[in-house]
């Protein structure tokens, strides 16, 4: 009787005993992106041992998968740890250090996050680790447990786009009001820088923007542009950082403008054969170029337009800093109305000078400008 009791105790033990925890296996580790601060943009697992390629800079996920553990709801401990990203020295404030998160989910198979979500840090190859434990002990107890590393890469393409022709100044406006300039579309979970330079100058200057509009060049010219992407992130200090994608090849952007004059002078102004020099706005990208002279006596007005007489035209071309073209001195004396007209160059267009040319011939034989307040006026007249 003693032994049968003693068996049906020793059934009893057996049937309320806790089961045995299994041994863990290195586990199977997968990625995701997720925007490391919102948590939003999830997308699908990828098998870490495929080294997947993710086109995101939002932020990633590390997963693992769920295994027997043998206690109830399957407890079990992970953690997950940053060996590796492209600058060299991971900057993961949620993670500085690998510890111990608890999970627990049926049935076993369940692809869980192993630790917190990482930030971007530039393109190029991300390496974890995620090691496994059981689901109670001591706090970094499961980073003595299977472990396994895997790594996924990040690259993400970003290419300035040139749209329309920049003018620094148009004698016209834009037929429409659509954007012209430089622009780049903002990469998947992050956002687009474009920076031009010429030279010593560079726009913009200080903030990043995705886009350069004509206006902001402050000067016509070959300019380059160049574009990344950009995404916010945390420094180990949790102070905001911005890390951006390699530059992109340089995309060459000529800026033109439409010509203008700037002050001119007149010598010899009592001789037969005075000499007129104007200069131009942007000196540099005229030299070499002709342009044309033409000026005609002021007879009177015909409703809003001038009455024209006596029309002479002169070219010449631009030097280093000037135009330099000797006139002869008009027959009678008054007022005349005239014109700049420029032939064209790389970077400035051909046209004619929106300010007009107003000279005068005194009693005393003296050519010069004239002063506008004095210049005959037709009514309602526009140049």
């Amino acid at each position: 009787m003693k032994r049968i009791c003693l068996l049906a105790v020793l059934a009893g033990l057996l049937v309320t005993a806790p089961p045995a925890a299994a041994a863990f296996t290195a586990p199977e580790l997968f990625v995701r992106q997720q925007a490391w601060d919102s948590h939003d943009d999830t997308g699908p697992w990828l098998p870490l041992a495929g080294a997947p390629a993710i086109n995101f800079l939002g932020g990633y996920e590390i997963g693992a998968r769920m295994q027997d553990s043998g206690e109830p709801h399957n407890l079990q401990r992970m953690a997950l740890q940053v060996t590796g990203v492209p600058d060299g020295a991971p900057t993961q404030p949620s993670n500085p250090a690998p510890y111990c998160v608890t999970r627990a989910t049926d049935p076993p198979g369940t692809v869980v996050p192993a630790g917190p979500e990482l930030q971007f840090e530039g393109d190029g190859t991300y390496t974890v680790k995620v090691s496994i434990g059981a689901g109670t002990g001591d706090a970094d107890d499961c980073l003595a447990g299977p472990s396994r590393s895997g790594s996924f890469s990040v690259g993400v393409l970003v290419a300035p786009v040139l749209v329309g022709q920049p003018m620094t100044f148009r004698l016209k406006p834009v037929p429409s009001t659509g954007f012209v300039g430089v622009k780049t579309a903002a990469p998947p979970g992050g956002l687009g820088d474009v920076q031009c330079r010429l030279g010593s100058l560079v726009v913009p200057a200080d903030d990043a923007s995705d886009f350069v509009s004509e206006d902001d060049f402050p000067r016509p010219g070959g300019w380059s542009c160049i574009a990344r992407g950009t995404a916010e992130g945390r420094d180990d200090n949790l102070d905001t950082v911005v890390f951006g994608t390699p530059w992109s090849a340089p995309l060459a952007v000529p800026v033109r403008t439409d010509f203008r004059r700037a002050k001119g002078r007149i010598s010899r102004a009592k001789t037969k054969r005075p000499r007129l020099t104007f200069g131009a706005e942007w000196p540099d990208l005229v030299a070499g170029a002709s342009a044309s002279i033409k000026f005609s006596r002021v007879a009177g007005c015909k409703g809003k337009k001038y009455k024209l007489r006596s029309t002479r035209r002169y070219r010449g071309r631009f030097g280093p800093k000037s135009l330099r073209v000797t006139i002869r001195r008009p027959r009678k004396t008054g007022f005349y109305y005239g014109s700049v007209a420029f032939k064209g160059s790389p970077y400035v267009r051909a046209g004619t000078d929106p300010y007009p040319l107003l000279l005068t011939k005194t009693r005393k034989k003296r050519v010069g400008f004239a002063d506008p307040h004095a210049f005959p006026a037709c009514p309602g007249y526009k140049p």
